[in-house]
């Protein structure tokens, strides 16, 4: 059964469903640009756009490199800003718009380190497209014990924020090694960003039955419109949790229990549309393949596959998507996924950028 801490404790229903239909035709998706390719100890994961509401065209993403630091590059693969300050690796980020800090409001960018067990927080100045840390010296581990030290593996993995509507910022990361998600306030303590812990959830570490070799999860994304948040299990599938009800539900497995799907399950996305319109975008890793679920992740509209000329995609990590106007090649919209072989080549990665609208035509997708 799927444990829930909190104050107060409540409690979690295990449910199931399956998707309908799977569609055999798997298109292939060109992109339009990339990103300059990077070897180790660099390693690209994971993407989060952040749309300048006055000027889209001016648009940007932020992404992590692991031991690489953190990157930044405009809609045509062009690098920004290249940030490592050494000793880290930064695994997942997202953005947390409209953030209170000293007395200011601004965006961050927060991005789980998994060397010192901690959230990472960067202001972004959006003049001149650019971001610095702003990480409270006091801001706790998330998994290491008090009084330890963090071990830098077992420890803060996968990210996903989201605003409450109580207008809590609040993130959920998950452990490395672990079925293990802890839910974590964001805060401002006077002295940069910092957190506090508000839940964790411990789920089942098995599927059909059978243990799993490594029962963590990863790719993870919140939609507070329809109040779920969706997990990743790498080996095993994709969970819905909703917030609030605390109820968690199993949605679709990996093979060879689940046929969309081939373990790693990683980068989640969700595809937004007006009200509770739009798709929930999940990478197939093993297929090299990115599935399209409804948003809430019941129906099953189909698969497709990217490549860059004869630079098919594979092994993909994160993946985010806009439906804004950003003007140009993406005037349908962005999707920006990590290739975990760029030109082909074994441990050199970067990011592919998508028209999202080549997407929804491909699959025959339902307006937004």
């Amino acid at each position: 059964m799927l444990k829930y801490t909190a104050l107060p404790a409540l409690c979690l229903l295990l449910g199931a469903c399956r998707p309908t239909q799977a569609q055999p035709e798997v298109p292939v998706i060109q992109a339009v640009s990339q990103t300059p390719s990077v070897a180790a100890p660099a390693d690209s994961d994971d993407p989060a756009i952040w749309v300048d509401e006055m000027d889209p065209s001016r648009s940007f993403v932020i992404a992590t490199r692991k031991e690489g630091g953190l990157t930044s590059f405009t809609l045509t693969g062009e690098t920004l800003q290249d940030d490592n300050p050494g000793k880290v690796r930064y695994n997942n980020v997202d953005l947390v718009r409209g953030f209170n800090l000293g007395g200011q409001t601004v965006d961050l960018a927060v991005a789980s380190e998994r060397l010192s067990d901690r959230v990472a927080a960067f202001v972004i100045d959006p003049q001149i497209r650019q971001f610095r840390e702003v990480t409270s010296p006091a801001s706790s581990m998330l998994f290491t014990p008090i009084g330890e030290q963090s071990d830098g593996k077992r420890k803060a993995y996968g990210l996903a924020a989201y605003r409450t509507a109580a207008g809590q910022d609040r993130v959920l990361v998950t452990r490395n090694g672990y079925p293990t998600v802890g839910e974590f306030e964001l805060f401002d303590d006077g002295q940069g960003v910092s957190l506090r812990p508000v839940a964790q959830y411990a789920f089942p570490a098995q599927s059909e039955g059978l243990e799993v070799e490594d029962p963590q999860f990863e790719g993870m994304v919140v939609d507070t419109t329809s109040g779920y948040a969706v997990l990743g299990q790498e080996q095993v599938g994709i969970w819905r949790l909703k917030l609030g009800t605390l109820q968690a539900t199993l949605l679709d497995r990996v093979a060879p229990a689940g046929e969309r799907l081939t373990a790693d399950v990683e980068g989640l996305t969700i595809v937004r549309g007006k009200g509770t319109s739009g798709f929930l975008l999940v990478s197939s890793q093993g297929s090299n393949r990115y599935s399209v679920y409804d948003r809430l992740g019941e129906r099953y509209y189909g698969s497709f596959q990217i490549s860059l000329g004869d630079d098919l995609v594979t092994d993909s990590d994160g993946a985010d998507v806009v439906t804004t106007n950003l003007g140009g090649r993406f005037a349908e919209g962005l999707l920006v996924v990590q290739d975990g072989d760029a030109g082909g080549q074994e441990d050199v990665t970067n990011f592919k950028l998508v028209s999202w609208g080549e997407v929804a035509r491909a699959l025959n997708l339902p307006p937004l």
